[in-house]
């Protein structure tokens, strides 16, 4: 998995049918050894918005995340937002 920042939509018009109806996010990865920043398209089934904190998880975890079970290895997807990162709480 990694962490990384919602920084826009990306917007089509035709998709494979078995992603009709899901949004596709563009991410800014965090912490990437090489490049420093990556852009990754990841599929957004939890309605990140622009700046989430969010993670993504990639291969068979993103499969998971539309389709959970062993039945889904005909999903057209490689990487997919698992989480939406809340803010630090502060210890007072």
């Amino acid at each position: 998995m990694n962490r990384g920042v919602v920084v826009g939509e990306v917007w089509a018009s035709r998709k494979c049918p078995s992603l009709e109806g899901k949004k596709l996010s563009l991410v800014v990865l965090a912490n990437v050894a090489a490049p420093a920043d990556e852009v990754v398209v990841a599929i957004d089934v939890l309605d990140a918005r622009v700046g989430d904190e969010v993670l993504l998880t990639y291969g068979s975890g993103a499969r998971n995340v539309l389709q959970p079970g062993p039945d889904n290895r005909e999903m057209l997807v490689d990487a997919a937002i698992c989480e939406r990162i809340d803010g630090r709480s502060e210890e007072a």
